[in-house]
Formats: structure tokens, C-alpha cells, sequence
């Protein structure tokens, strides 16, 4: 029952959130991308493989497919394949060498661009800083740069509400990558955009898989705090909102899904439980975890002025930003140890009257 990613994403969605999936089609989003080159990093990890699968139905000439870890990308390209007549390329390039993606938009000349590439576990950031500024926010800059030299129509940012009034070091380094996005938006013609995700239902590394493996094996469910919550989404609605996002964009927006209240990671526990009728399984809180938020927040306060909603989106407006400070940070990390980038990192996206103007 397990072994199919779509079935179990579903399967999730209304076990755990009560919610059913109802795939959308828009007709104008169709007419954006059929027949154009639209290029995905991060397009063998869970969410950026189902942004491919989805991609099909709307008929783009081209699909671009980019990664750093070559089994992942063999897997989706061999499953893609033989679905339909769109061309498949694929790339293998680390985001982080700004000369390697300035080649493979220059060879490339992709139209849309959805940047789903990240290190995005929490805890693992905070021993790493290094890592997560390399790869969340020089590469995400690199990006953005090719893509505004190379007359990209939309770039899309998949990112997380741990970037919003950001605890750890992964969610500030996204924060940053958000924000680098309004120096671009003012260099370019090419339209900039971010969708923050909640937690992923059943992605690689989210509590599902987690929780599976220890209730099968018997073991107690660990939890870091009885009272943290989360907002949930499947991999499915992730991936369909950062592609009808694109009709809405005209530079500078903060795509959400509507997902609802945030749900317990408890309620979550008891529920997989009860469904596998293991009733002996006990729940153990282990404390929270260097970085990790008791509550998540989607927007801060300077985005929900005039947020708007979109059907099932809610569209805020990202605030203007200090970039000098993102180029000092880049300048600097190098020679920083892990205490002191994260330090940065925090000062830099906690103090607002600072850092933001307007």
C-alpha cells in the first residue's frame, strides 16, 4: 500500500488533514507554458520530481531537468520518458558554480525557471551553515542571475515558512534567497516570485516516513514537543502551486496554499497509529531541536498588507530589503565559523527596522 508515492501522498492527505485533493488545470497556465523550455533544479527530489510528472499535461516543448546527485535524475528522466512527446534534458551541475549555470542557461535559453533545489532539514543546517548559505542563498542568486541575463519570463523560488520570521539557520538562509530576489526584480525584465511550502506530506525527510518506519519496527514515536504544530500540504498541491502560480506573477509576490489550520504533530502520531492498529505504540518527546519553532507562521506582517486570495492561494507582497547586507554576508562567510555565520544570518533577517526600508 506503501510503495506508491502518489497513492500514499492522497492516501495522507485525508487520513491525517481531512482534506481531498482536487488536481487543477487552469486553462491560462496551459497557454503559458505549451510549447515553451521550462527548466527545474532539485528535479529528482520528491517535490521537484512531481513538478516534472505535472508538468506533462501542459504540453511544454522542452523540459530541463537539473540536479547534483545523477541517480535521482536518471530515475525521473527513465520514468518520464516514454509519457509523451516533450523533449527531456537533463543536467547534472552543482547551483553553487555561478560559471556552470551561466553555461547551462546560455546553452539552454529556458523560458520558465522553478528553483526547487535546497538543503532544507533543520537540523543538519545548523551544524552546516556553511552548506545552507553556499546552496540556499549563493545558489539561488546564481539562478537568478542567469536567468535575468537570459530573458527567463518567470522564476519561481520554492520556499518555506521556516523563512518567515526565521529560528534557524536554514529558514534565514531561504529568507535571504527570498529577498535576494527583489535586487534581481529591479535589474531585470524577467518576473521574480516565491511560493513558501508548509511541510511536505511523505517527502523525503518530512515526520511521515519517519513515523512509519519506527511504528513498523515497533519503536515508540519520538516528537520534540507535545505542543508543536505544523502546516501540512502533499507533495501534489506543492508541486500544482508553484505551476498556476505563474499567470499571477508580475514580480515580487509570495504564492501560499491555502492549507488551512496547523495540525498537531501529536494528532498526526495518533492517527498513523490508529490506522495501523499498533495501539502498544508509545509517543516520546525528545525536546525541541537546535533551529526548530514550537508554531510556524506563513506570512510576517509587513507581507499580509494587501494579501489578496487567489482561489487556493494566498498571494502577499514581499518588502523591500537592504541588499548590501546579503553581499557582506557572501563576502564574509568564508572565514566565519559555524556559530558566528549563524549569528549573521540572524541579525541580518531578524532586525527589520534595519535591514527593511519603505
Amino acid at each position: 500500500m506503501f510503495d506508491d508515492t502518489k497513492a500514499n501522498s492522497h492516501y495522507f492527505l485525508k487520513l491525517l488533514l481531512d482534506r481531498e485533493y482536487t488536481p487543477r488545470f487552469e486553462n491560462h497556465t496551459y497557454q503559458l507554458i505549451k510549447q515553451k523550455t521550462v527548466l527545474i533544479t532539485g528535479a529528482g527530489g520528491s517535490i521537484g520530481s512531481e513538478i516534472c510528472r505535472q508538468l506533462i499535461k501542459y504540453e511544454p516543448a522542452k523540459m530541463i531537468l537539473v540536479g547534483h546527485g545523477e541517480n535521482s535524475i536518471y530515475k525521473i528522466y527513465q520514468e518520464l520518458m516514454y509519457k509523451s512527446n516533450v523533449s527531456i534534458d537533463t543536467h547534472i551541475v552543482e547551483i553553487q558554480n555561478q560559471e556552470r549555470v551561466d553555461k547551462l542557461f546560455a546553452e539552454t535559453k529556458p523560458d520558465y525557471v522553478f528553483h526547487v533545489a535546497a538543503h532544507k532539514h533543520v537540523p543538519l543546517m545548523e551544524k552546516n551553515p556553511h552548506s545552507a548559505v553556499e546552496n540556499n542563498l549563493i545558489g539561488t542568486m546564481n539562478l537568478a542571475e542567469a536567468s535575468g541575463r537570459n530573458y527567463v519570463r518567470n522564476f519561481i523560488l520554492v520556499s518555506t515558512d521556516k523563512a518567515v520570521n526565521p529560528y534557524s539557520v536554514m529558514g534565514a538562509s531561504k529568507k535571504l534567497a527570498e529577498k535576494s530576489l527583489l535586487h534581481f526584480q529591479e535589474k531585470y525584465i524577467t518576473k521574480y516570485a516565491t511560493v513558501r511550502f508548509g511541510n511536505v506530506l511523505d517527502s523525503r525527510g518530512s515526520v511521515i516516513p519517519l513515523f512509519m518506519e519506527q511504528i513498523l519496527a515497533g519503536k515508540p514515536i519520538t516528537i520534540t514537543h507535545p505542543e508543536m504544530t505544523r502546516y501540512f500540504m502533499s507533495i501534489e498541491e506543492a508541486a500544482e502551486l508553484v505551476i498556476e502560480a505563474n499567470p499571477y506573477i508580475n514580480g515580487g509576490e509570495i504564492f501560499i496554499l491555502k492549507m488551512g489550520k496547523p495540525v498537531k504533530i501529536t494528532q498526526i502520531a495518533e492517527r498513523l497509529i490508529n490506522k495501523f492498529g499498533k495501539r502498544d505504540i508509545a509517543i516520546e518527546f525528545t525536546g525541541i531541536r537546535a533551529g526548530e519553532k514550537l508554531h510556524e507562521e506563513l506570512l510576517e506582517a509587513s507581507e499580509k498588507e494587501g494579501l489578496l486570495t487567489v482561489d487556493k492561494m494566498l498571494v502577499g507582497q514581499a518588502s523591500s530589503f537592504d541588499f548590501t547586507s546579503i553581499k557582506e554576508l557572501i563576502l564574509l562567510y568564508k572565514n566565519m565559523n559555524e556559530q558566528e555565520i549563524k549569528q549573521q544570518l540572524l541579525e541580518i533577517t531578524n532586525q527589520k527596522n534595519a535591514m527593511e526600508v519603505g
